[in-house]
């Protein structure tokens, strides 16, 4: 079972489909190896920062419900 997607776009299309294709493979396009690390980066990212919301709350939550600090 694969984990990511085929990562490229242009399969077995021919050359004089594919704009700008250099010597060695797209101009100006990530390589596979660099989208795969982009893709990972991001999903950890968004997990921290719910993680961060979701504690930056409770603490809000506790502070606001404890009624000993009130005075």
């Amino acid at each position: 079972m694969r984990v990511f997607t085929d990562l490229n776009l242009h399969g077995d299309s021919p050359e004089r489909a594919r704009p700008e294709v250099g010597e060695w493979g797209p101009v100006a396009a990530w390589p596979t190896r660099k989208k795969r690390h982009a893709r990972i980066i991001w999903i950890i990212a968004f997990v921290v920062i719910v993680t961060l919301a979701f504690v930056f709350g409770w603490y809000v939550y506790g502070i606001i419900m404890n009624p000993t600090t009130a005075q």
